[in-house]
């Protein structure tokens, strides 16, 4: 081998360990470039907003009818007719049944038991031949022939907590939920507040007043009642799923520049899914919604659609 030739072949090696050294050099660079880099947190956000909030006391409770009333015979003796039927309406002093005496070697007109109230037959009670008697002193409950009801307007009674009766009072606004109609709200009001507690249930018995011109609402449905306390305008309101909560205060996160900022906040009354912000937040600030779980104060973010 020529001495020229040694010479390039020694070149070739020393310029092939330069090319790998600088090539190691710019691997190891990008790797601690890439360890240097904090990943951003996939945020999502939405502007705080002013708005109005109800303070909302709920309750439930069962549909009663305006007015209800078991229909008794005047004398003893046995049913002969029955003049209405289940689902009748009746009017005031109507005919609903007549009633034989029967008493024997006596002969006796048949009595008339008439309707005291305008409304409708929830309930028939016997057939004819039935043996019936009105109510006595010794002797109270009776035998009623028929049970009418005015549903015009139906009621729910519910119990007040001792601690929340202050903020109770006549007329407050009520609406009303059954199941037979899940999207659909009926209107009321307080009518009635007893003026006792309940040394045992440490309760005040209310009544909800809810009109009913169309007798949707019936008499044994099951009612869900919120009660509206008080209403309050133009507040700063946030989403009840922002909030944290650590070691017994609220925060949130906003972001700022790209960066998560941690917010402790002061709240007041909720109603539903959004809740008052006394102090914390302003409006207009970027408030997370989404991903606020995995945030720490200053950490990078990425903002993303909902």
């Amino acid at each position: 081998m020529g001495k020229t030739k040694k010479i390039l072949i020694i070149v070739g090696i020393i310029v092939a360990g330069i090319v790998l050294f600088r090539g190691y050099q710019v691997i190891k660079a990008r790797k601690v470039q890439k360890s240097d880099e904090v990943r951003k947190i996939p945020v999502t956000v939405e502007p705080v907003q002013q708005g109005n909030i109800r303070d909302i006391i709920y309750f439930n409770g069962d549909i009663k009818a305006q007015d209800e009333v078991d229909v008794f015979p005047k004398v003893p003796g046995k049913l002969v007719e029955n003049r209405v039927k289940e689902g009748d309406q009746v009017k005031k002093d109507q005919i609903v049944a007549m009633v034989d005496r029967d008493i024997t070697g006596m002969k006796y007109e048949l009595s008339e038991v008439a309707s005291p109230i305008s409304g409708i037959i929830a309930k028939v009670y016997n057939d004819p031949g039935a043996g019936l008697s009105p109510p006595t002193m010794s002797m109270s409950m009776g035998t009623p022939i028929v049970r009418i009801v005015r549903v015009d307007k139906v009621k729910v009674l519910i119990d007040i907590p001792e601690y929340q009766t202050s903020k109770l009072k006549k007329d407050l606004p009520a609406k009303i939920r059954v199941d037979a109609f899940p999207d659909r709200e009926f209107p009321g009001n307080v009518s009635m507040i007893t003026p006792v507690v309940d040394p045992l249930t440490r309760t005040t018995r209310a009544e909800i007043e809810i009109p009913n011109p169309d007798h949707l609402l019936r008499p044994g449905m099951f009612a869900r009642v919120n009660l509206i306390v008080s209403e309050k305008k133009n507040l700063v309101i946030a989403p009840v799923r922002a909030l944290l909560k650590i070691e017994s205060k609220d925060y949130v996160f906003v972001t700022e520049n790209g960066m998560a900022k941690k917010k402790e906040l002061k709240l007041g009354i909720r109603e539903e899914e959004k809740i008052e912000v006394i102090s914390g937040l302003s409006r207009g600030e970027d408030l997370v919604i989404v991903g606020q779980e995995m945030l720490t104060d200053g950490l990078p973010v990425e903002i993303e659609k909902e």
